[in-house]
C-alpha cells in the first residue's frame, strides 16, 4: 500500500485565495456585514479598558492642580478647566500631555502649587469652619482635595454630586459597550460561519457537478475515496478557513493593533516600553509557526497512513483471515500507529513549549508596565487610571497571540484542501458535449461503426479498424476472447470515451453530433454488475423520471420480477441497501431489466448481463431478456454463447478486430474462433456436471 501524503501548502498563495473569494463574493453582503461586526467587536473590547480608566481619573481620583494666570499662554485653552485672574486650573493627568518642554516651563514658574484640588459644582454645602470654596465662576468653586475629605459624609457626597452622575453615566455607557461587543461579536461569528457554509454548499454542488462530467480515462484511475475527501473533507477545510482561521485571524489582528494604537494614544511613552518588551514575542511566534508547521505535516502524514492502511486492510478482512495472515497486519499496524503516536506527541511538545514561553512574556510586559508606571505615577507623569487600563489592554493583546500561531498552521492545512479541490475542478478529461444536431423525435437505432480506430493508452490499440453496422430492431451479439474489446465497443457508442479515427453513425448522425444528454438516454446499458442505490425499489427503477405506478408494475410484470416485489413488506417503497445487497444477483439484474423497460431506450445494450446467473434463474432471464430486447435495437455482450444463439446475427472480435460474423448455425459451420469458443464451453458443461 502506497501512503499518500498531506499536501500542505507553504506560504500565502493569492492564487488560491483568489478563487475562494470568487466563491465567496456572491456572499459578499454577509462578509460585509461581518467585517462590520469585527469593527465594533474589537472597538468595545478596547472602550472598555478606556472607560475604566476615564472613569477613575475623571471621576474618582479626579484631581486639578493650579498655576499663576501668567503661565497660561503656555496651557492649551482646552486642557483649561477653570480660571481666575491669579490661577489657572487644568487635570493633572493632562500635564504630561504638555510635553517636557512645556511641563518644565509650568513646574519652573514662581508660584506654581503642585497641590490637589477638587472643582465643586455647589459651594454652598460646604459647611462654615471648613476652609472656603474659591468662587471661579459659572457656579464653579475650587477647593483643596484634603478638605473635601475631611467634610462629613453626606455633605461630601453632596458636593460631589456631579462626579457621582457622571459615574453612573459610565456604568451605564460600559454596559452599553459590553452589550455593542456581545452583538459584534455574535453578528461577526454567525455570519463567518454563514457565509462559509454557503461557499461549501456551491463548492460542493460545483465539484460534483464537475466529477460527473469527468470521462472514464479519468475517473477509473482515480479512488472512489479520495474523490469523496475531496468533495467532503477538502471543502470542509474551505469552510474552516472561514469560521476557525480567517474570522478568528482577522480579530485576533485587528485587536492587538487596536490595543497598540490606543497604548499610543493613551500614553505614549509607557507604551513604548510596552512594545519593546513585545519584539521577543514575534520572534518565538515566528520560530513556533515554523516547527508547528512541521509537526501538523508529520501528524497529517501519519493519519493518512493509518486511515488508509485501516481501509484497505479491513476491506480485504477476508484475505487476511483465510491466509493467516492476522499477526503480520497487527504488526505494520502497531509500527503506522506508533509513527502516529510520535507525531502526535512532537506536536504536544512544541506546544507545551510555546504556550509557557508566551505567557512568561506575558507576565513580563505587565511587570514591565508595573515598573514604570509606578514611577511615573510617583513622579506624577501619569494617573493610577492609565496604569490600569495598560495593564487590561496588555491582556487583551497576549490573548489572541496564541490562538494566531496555532491557527497559522490551520490555515496551511486549509490553503492545501483548497488547492486540492481546484484542482479536481480544473481537471480538464471531460467528453466535450458539442452535439448541435437536431435529433428526430422517433429515432429508428440504426448503428454503424465506420473504421474505427481506438487505444486506452498510445501505441497500445484496442480496436483496430472496425466496421459494422445494425439494423433497427435486430438483436446482435458480440463475443470474443478477454480483451477482444468487446466492453470498449460499448463504451465508445455511448461516448463514456472518446475514439481516435474513424466514424460511430447512429440513425446516419455522428454520435459526436449528437447532444450527450440525448445519446445516453436513447442508448442505454444493463451491466453484468448492476448497481442500485440505497433508495426504494421505486426510485431505483425510475431514477427521477416522472412516471406512473402501473407503468412500473407493468415493467415488473414483463420480466418476471413482479410477484418478488408484492412479496416484500413495503411492495414498490422497499429501501434497498447500498448496491441492492439486500436482493440475490438474479433479482437485480430483473429490477434493472424493468428499469430500461420503464426508460424504454431505443438502443440497448446488455453486458454480460447474464454471465453471473445461476441456471435455475436463466430461464426467467432469458424471458426478461426477450422482453426487453424485443422491438429496440439490442447489443448483447455474452460470456455465456447458449444465451445468444437466438441472435440475428453475431461479431466475433479477436485483438479488436472483427473477425468473423454471422448466425450462431453460419458460425458454428464455419469451424472458426466462434465453434472453438462454444465447443469449449460446451465441453465445460458437461465436466462440470451441469
Amino acid at each position: 500500500m502506497n501512503d499518500v501524503e498531506e499536501h500542505i501548502v507553504t506560504g500565502y498563495r493569492p492564487d488560491l485565495v483568489k478563487r475562494i473569494w470568487s466563491f465567496a463574493k456572491p456572499h459578499s453582503r454577509f462578509l460585509a456585514f461581518a467585517l462590520f461586526s469585527l469593527i465594533i467587536a474589537t472597538v468595545a473590547e478596547v472602550l472598555v479598558p478606556v472607560i475604566i480608566q476615564r472613569t477613575i481619573d475623571r471621576q474618582i481620583l479626579v484631581y486639578q492642580i493650579r498655576v499663576p494666570e501668567r503661565s497660561s499662554p503656555i496651557i492649551p485653552e482646552h486642557y483649561i478647566v477653570a480660571a481666575t485672574d491669579d490661577w489657572v486650573y487644568f487635570r493633572e493627568e493632562d500635564l504630561d500631555k504638555l510635553g517636557r518642554t512645556r511641563r518644565s516651563a509650568i513646574e519652573e514658574t514662581e508660584g506654581f502649587d503642585p497641590r490637589h484640588f477638587t472643582i465643586l459644582t455647589d459651594p454652598t454645602l460646604i459647611e462654615a469652619g471648613t476652609p472656603a470654596a474659591v468662587d471661579v465662576g459659572d457656579g464653579f468653586s475650587v477647593v483643596l482635595r484634603d478638605d473635601l475629605l475631611a467634610l462629613p459624609r453626606q455633605e461630601k457626597l453632596a458636593a460631589q454630586e456631579s462626579q457621582i452622575r457622571a459615574i453612573r453615566r459610565n456604568a451605564l455607557l460600559f454596559l452599553l459597550v459590553l452589550f455593542l461587543g456581545l452583538i459584534g461579536s455574535f453578528g461577526q461569528v454567525y455570519l463567518t460561519a454563514y457565509t462559509g457554509q454557503l461557499i461549501m454548499r456551491d463548492l460542493r454542488i460545483s465539484l460534483f457537478s464537475r466529477t460527473m462530467k469527468q470521462s472514464l480515462r479519468f475517473l477509473q484511475h482515480q479512488p472512489i475515496g479520495r474523490l469523496v475527501t475531496r468533495v467532503t473533507n477538502d471543502v470542509e477545510t474551505i469552510n474552516e478557513l472561514f469560521t476557525s482561521v480567517l474570522a478568528e485571524l482577522v480579530k485576533n489582528i485587528s485587536l492587538m493593533i487596536a490595543v497598540i494604537i490606543t497604548l499610543f494614544s493613551i500614553h505614549s511613552r509607557l507604551a513604548a516600553w510596552v512594545v519593546v518588551s513585545i519584539l521577543p514575542v514575534i520572534i518565538v511566534t515566528e520560530i513556533f509557526r515554523r516547527r508547528a508547521r512541521n509537526a501538523f505535516r508529520r501528524v497529517r502524514k501519519a493519519v493518512s497512513a493509518v486511515n488508509g492502511f485501516l481501509s484497505e486492510y479491513i476491506s480485504g478482512m477476508a484475505v487476511v483471515q483465510m491466509f493467516v495472515q492476522q499477526r503480520r497486519s497487527r504488526e505494520t499496524f502497531g509500527k503506522k500507529n506508533t509513527e502516529l503516536l510520535r507525531a502526535n506527541l512532537y506536536d504536544m511538545y512544541i506546544f507545551a513549549f510555546f504556550r509557557p514561553i508566551i505567557d512568561l512574556f506575558s507576565t513580563v510586559s505587565t511587570a514591565a508596565v508595573l515598573f514604570f508606571g509606578a514611577r511615573y505615577v510617583q513622579q506624577n507623569l501619569i494617573s493610577i487610571g492609565v496604569l490600569i487600563a495598560f495593564t487590561n489592554l496588555i491582556r487583551r493583546f497576549y490573548m489572541p497571540v496564541m490562538s494566531i500561531s496555532e491557527q497559522f498552521t490551520v490555515l496551511q492545512s486549509a490553503l492545501a484542501g483548497s488547492e486540492r479541490v481546484f484542482a479536481l475542478m480544473d481537471e480538464q478529461s471531460t467528453i466535450p458535449d458539442t452535439g448541435t444536431a437536431v435529433i428526430p423525435s422517433q429515432i429508428l437505432g440504426k448503428i454503424e461503426f465506420d473504421d474505427v480506430h481506438f487505444s486506452y493508452k498510445e501505441s497500445e490499440p484496442v480496436i483496430r479498424g472496425l466496421d459494422f453496422s445494425v439494423e433497427p430492431g435486430k438483436l446482435v451479439a458480440i463475443v470474443g476472447y478477454t480483451g477482444a474489446g468487446k466492453t470498449t465497443i460499448i463504451n465508445l457508442l455511448t461516448r463514456l470515451w472518446d475514439i481516435q479515427s474513424g466514424s460511430i453513425r447512429i440513425d446516419g448522425i455522428s454520435i459526436r453530433d449528437w447532444p450527450l444528454s440525448r445519446l445516453r438516454t436513447s442508448v442505454q446499458q444493463i451491466q453484468q454488475d448492476v448497481f442500485l442505490f440505497s433508495e426504494s425499489i421505486r426510485e431505483n427503477i425510475s431514477l427521477g423520471m416522472n412516471v406512473s405506478d402501473e407503468t412500473i408494475w407493468q415493467a415488473c410484470e414483463a420480466v418476471q420480477v413482479a410477484d418478488f416485489i408484492r412479496d416484500q413488506k413495503d411492495g414498490l417503497d422497499t429501501v434497498l441497501t447500498e448496491r441492492g445487497g439486500n436482493l440475490s444477483a438474479g433479482q437485480r439484474q430483473l429490477i434493472s431489466f424493468a428499469r430500461v423497460l420503464v426508460h424504454d431506450p431505443p438502443v440497448l445494450i446488455l453486458d454480460e448481463a447474464t454471465s453471473s446467473i445461476d441456471s435455475e434463474t436463466e430461464n426467467r432471464l432469458q424471458k426478461a431478456v426477450q422482453a426487453v430486447t424485443g422491438g429496440r435495437t439490442s447489443l448483447v455482450i455474452a460470456h455465456r454463447l447458449s444465451t445468444i444463439q437466438h441472435a440475428d446475427s453475431i461479431l466475433v472480435l479477436s485483438h479488436g478486430e472483427l473477425v468473423e460474423t454471422g448466425t450462431h448455425r453460419q458460425l458454428l459451420e464455419s469451424g472458426g474462433v466462434y465453434a472453438t469458443l462454444y465447443q469449449l464451453q460446451f465441453s465445460k458443461h458437461h465436466s462440470s456436471g451441469d
